[in-house]
């Protein structure tokens, strides 16, 4: 349930013992502004500084879920802590000690992405993104083709037996099967996460499993904006203000 955003989590000293906190954080939208084109999104100092100082004060109990592939996420961080765990492609890849578990890769989303580029050509305002294990439309150059993206993308789920996941002005096709849910679940079964209590921050339709998922394991969500506070326990305005409270989170 929607809580006002002035609400916080209180965790009084003899819980904070007994109930660790685990931090897990989307990264688009909630780490960082979203952007013309997912490639021009850039991660600040500010934002390195701030979740390498939350690791270490919750004891590496910090994970990064994304909607992008691990290896997106890492061009985006090069040299992110190498004892970060990563959840990419919406729960399919799990980076843990540096080693990245998913499933086999394969050329279909290339394939694809080579589709799109040929369909709707340069000038159409649509920027697609591949990734490892999907493929993002994204029309917020030109909302006017939102029709035609959503057309073009049904179709080709409909072909491959693909899931639709719509997002911040894209449309994302991937794999059914898998969720930032999953992602989560995953997490909080590692080690160094037994015990603890999640935190998820995120700020997009695809980050409600994740609320679900941390709040069934009695966790605490947070929304970054309005589009899903809904589902939330808390909402917080923007990237500063997710900083904000991440160092609150793990003071």
């Amino acid at each position: 349930m929607h809580n006002s955003p002035a609400q916080t989590i209180t965790i009084d000293p003899e819980t904070r013992a007994a109930q660790r906190s685990a931090l897990l954080v989307d990264f688009d939208g909630t780490l960082v502004d979203i952007r013309s084109t997912p490639d021009a999104v850039e991660v600040s100092r500010v934002v390195i500084d701030a979740i390498a100082g939350a690791s270490r004060r919750l004891g590496g109990r910090i994970a990064i879920v994304s909607g992008r592939s691990i290896a997106q996420l890492e061009a985006l961080w090069p040299g992110a802590m190498p004892e970060m765990v990563m959840a990419g492609s919406h729960g399919q890849e799990l980076k843990v000690e540096g080693a990245v578990q998913g499933p086999v890769h394969t050329d279909l989303f290339a394939r694809m992405a080579e589709a799109a580029s040929r369909h709707f050509g340069n000038d159409a305002g649509v920027v697609i993104e591949e990734k490892t294990f999907g493929l993002g439309v994204h029309y917020r150059q030109n909302p006017a083709q939102r029709d035609a993206v959503q057309s073009w993308v049904t179709d080709r789920a409909r072909e491959h037996g693909l899931f639709i996941q719509q997002g911040d002005m894209v449309f994302e096709l991937r794999p059914r099967g898998a969720d930032k849910g999953d992602a989560v679940r995953a997490i909080m079964a590692l080690d160094r996460f037994s015990g603890s209590r999640p935190v998820y921050i995120g700020d997009d339709l695809t980050d409600i499993p994740a609320f679900q998922a941390v709040q069934a394991l009695g966790g605490h969500a947070i929304s970054v904006g309005e589009r899903t506070a809904a589902h939330s326990d808390e909402q917080v305005g923007d990237v500063c203000a997710v900083l904000r409270r991440i160092g609150e989170i793990a003071a």
